[in-house]
């Protein structure tokens, strides 16, 4: 980590009407200036300076100093950030679905923030900053993260993404150690005939390696699009288990103990109709009953069944749209 975490850039998207919160690395004293206010601490290490929330609007500059050292951060708004979390089918681009390229639009409205991922192979990257979203860029873009944003972002309404998803990931590889206290299963059980087991598929590798990366960073709600790597019969029957581990977890993380959570139920598959698919599927759509804040999202009438990552993004984006 950098002085000050990576996302703080020029024209970030900060969530509105939350804690504003500014964190780094440096040993020393660190000052921050933001909308007429001035906080310092004296760091050991890590740092973090909150100030209070701050309605919908902007731009904002942002001064920062390390001792003798000071950067301006320019061009910031506040309105809603998203956190695009899970694995294939959250990562899934816009050129992968079946909207047509003639359809692609920009958004200035809409920016993008990349946390790296173990795998390479994204567009995108951490040192890119916030990308405003371009009818030339948006292939590049996650596509439900591209949909959703497209229908919130109305009426000047800012709208930050904040992409942090591996596919071919099990849950408990997203939560900190202590929270992923389940054994883990046999790998074959995870992943069928396959033999490949993903680095990052260990309890707690992606909330040390992407995750953390940005907390406690304020956001709206977590869009949660997982379990297909867990679908082997004994991780089926405790999935619910998983994402409460996972939402309480986040929730302490972020610092936000009503952190909302949009959990998407996997869609139909026909290769993968036995017991533990269909159980997951039972187990998301529970969640909304049995965990505060957690709204589910069903997508099995509006997707393709043969494929494990259905095309038709648009309309389960719009479904998540109407819950935000």
């Amino acid at each position: 980590m950098a002085l000050i975490n990576s996302i703080f850039a020029d024209n970030m998207i900060m969530q509105a009407n939350k804690p504003v919160r500014f964190f780094g690395e440096f040993e020393g004293l660190v000052t921050v200036c933001f909308n007429g206010n001035k906080k310092s601490v004296n760091s050991g290490g890590n740092w973090l300076i909150e100030f209070d929330p701050v309605d919908y609007g902007g731009p904002y500059s942002i001064e920062v100093s390390f001792e003798d050292i000071s950067a301006s951060i320019d061009g910031v708004y506040f309105g809603d950030v998203y956190l695009l979390g899970g694995q294939s089918n959250m990562q899934f681009k816009l050129w992968e679905s079946s909207e047509p390229k003639e359809n692609y639009r920009g958004n200035k409205n809409v920016r993008l923030f990349t946390v790296d991922r173990m795998e390479d192979g994204e567009h995108f990257k951490e040192r890119d900053g916030w990308v405003e979203l371009t009818k030339e860029n948006a292939p590049n873009f996650s596509a439900i993260g591209y949909y959703v944003a497209q229908e919130l972002a109305r009426d000047d309404r800012k709208i930050g993404l904040i992409a942090c998803y591996q596919g071919a990931s099990v849950i408990q590889s997203w939560m900190s150690k202590e929270y992923a206290l389940v054994p883990e299963f046999e790998i074959e059980n995870r992943f069928g005939d396959h033999e490949w087991h993903p680095i990052w598929n260990s309890d707690g590798v992606l909330y040390e390696n992407m995750l953390s990366k940005i907390l406690p960073y304020s956001i709206a709600s977590v869009l949660w699009y997982q379990g297909e790597s867990n679908a082997s019969v004994d991780e089926s029957n405790i999935y619910l288990e998983f994402l409460r581990a996972l939402i309480t977890n986040w929730r302490e993380s972020f610092k936000d103990d009503k952190l909302e959570f949009i959990i998407v139920q996997l869609a139909d598959h026909l290769d993968r109709a036995g017991y533990a698919w269909s159980k997951i599927q039972e187990q998301q759509l529970l969640a909304q009953d049995k965990i505060p804040y957690v709204k589910t999202v069903v997508c099995r009438d509006v997707c393709d069944n043969i494929d494990i990552h259905p095309k038709e993004k648009d309309i389960l984006s719009k479904r998540i749209a109407n819950l935000l």
